[in-house]
């Protein structure tokens, strides 16, 4: 889970608090079905005891819903700031036939994603009616380093960016900072030899993927555009010789 930075936090305007009740609503993800405070305080490296409150004052507010059994899920009013935040992704809405229309001729996945601190998010997919299509969802995380999305991400993201997103994953073990700087330097050999970046059987042992980093039209925030599969079905040389050309240029008409 995220750890804060001590420039972070000795910033007088950082407040703790409100820092610590945004990363328990991060730490949830779509496949959990409730978790309790303990598992909670796992993931985010907090006390029980801080936990506790700050998961009380979510449930309060309706951040957090708390079953019979006592796990938590995410509340009604998160889905509104996620709606909110959604809504204004236009470029969702102008991609959204030529994803189609790719994930249908490729029998794969087609997603869009944004980076949220060491992951990547998918804000819109489309996927091919064949039945070895990928499962994920809008919502699902990827990791930065791993996924074909994360390394196309990381391969258009400004130097200034790549040094904050080293201190943030140094936050977290000399493990992960040292992924992070791996996926950064895969994704600059993959831009150079392939013009996209790649992930085959490296996020999952069994899921090839490409993706392509743009710009979207009249927009601020960089994204990533990706067609991956089972690799039993969606190969590295299918996805290179035949996908990967326009892929790119999908994304080029996204960012024109």
């Amino acid at each position: 889970m995220m750890q804060h930075s001590d420039t972070e936090q000795e910033h007088r305007y950082f407040i703790t608090a409100l820092a610590r009740g945004l990363d328990v609503l991060a730490c949830f993800r779509v496949t959990d079905q409730g978790l309790t405070n303990q598992q909670i305080a796992e993931r985010c490296k907090l006390p029980k005891s801080t936990v506790t409150r700050v998961t009380f004052t979510l449930t309060q507010l309706g951040y957090l819903l708390q079953d019979l059994n006592g796990r938590y899920q995410l509340g009604t009013a998160t889905l509104r700031l996620g709606s909110t935040m959604l809504s204004g992704l236009d470029i969702r809405q102008l991609a959204r036939p030529m994803m189609q229309e790719l994930a249908d001729t490729a029998g794969a996945t087609i997603a869009i994603a944004v980076r949220d601190r060491l992951s990547m998010i998918y804000v819109e997919q489309c996927r091919s009616k064949a039945a070895l299509s990928l499962s994920l969802q809008v919502g699902s995380r990827l990791p930065l380093a791993l996924s074909a999305s994360g390394r196309a991400y990381l391969g258009m993201a400004s130097a200034a960016e790549r040094d904050d997103i080293l201190r943030q994953a140094g936050g977290r073990g000399e493990r992960i900072h040292q992924g992070v700087r791996q996926g950064m330097e895969r994704a600059q050999r993959d831009q150079q030899q392939y013009g996209c970046a790649t992930s085959f059987c490296e996020w999952q042992p069994e899921v090839n993927g490409i993706a392509v980093g743009f710009m979207p039209i009249g927009g601020s925030q960089l994204m990533s555009i990706n067609c991956g599969g089972p690799s039993s079905s969606i190969t590295r040389e299918f996805l290179l010789d035949q996908v990967r050309p326009r892929l790119i240029e999908t994304a080029r008409r996204l960012s024109s």
